[in-house]
């Protein structure tokens, strides 16, 4: 059984350092297009930050910390806002920070939930 969980937890790490390459190099990309909804932006931030750290805490919740894991996760989404100023193509945004930041806590607040649901059903 132990085999097993260190299996998935190889193979969790594996998938969010894909998906976390990922972000990044589409973070730098020039995006064609309009947007179809007011804050389709703001909300595609926030919900591929909650994605982000949902796998970053099926990779790495069991050794690391939430909060450290969050501040881990909110410095990244702050370099590639930093880094976007940098391309022709992208600028920095706070309100996309905000957004990052708001995906990760929501998803530490879905995964605190499920901790206490799993706690007290058991």
């Amino acid at each position: 059984m132990k085999n097993k969980k260190v299996w998935y937890s190889q193979i969790f790490k594996l998938f969010f350092w894909l998906t976390l390459c990922l972000v990044a190099v589409l973070s730098m990309l020039a995006v064609p297009g309009q947007q179809i909804f007011q804050g389709q932006d703001k909300l595609s931030h926030l919900l591929v930050y909650m994605i982000l750290f949902g796998l970053l805490l099926l990779a790495y919740g069991k050794q690391w910390s939430l909060i450290s894991l969050g501040i881990l996760l909110a410095c990244f989404s702050g370099l590639i806002e930093v880094a976007q100023s940098f391309t022709g193509s992208r600028q920095a945004e706070w309100l996309d920070l905000l957004a990052n930041i708001l995906g990760i806590l929501v998803a530490a607040l879905f995964y605190k939930a499920l901790q206490s649901y799993k706690n007290t059903s058991t």
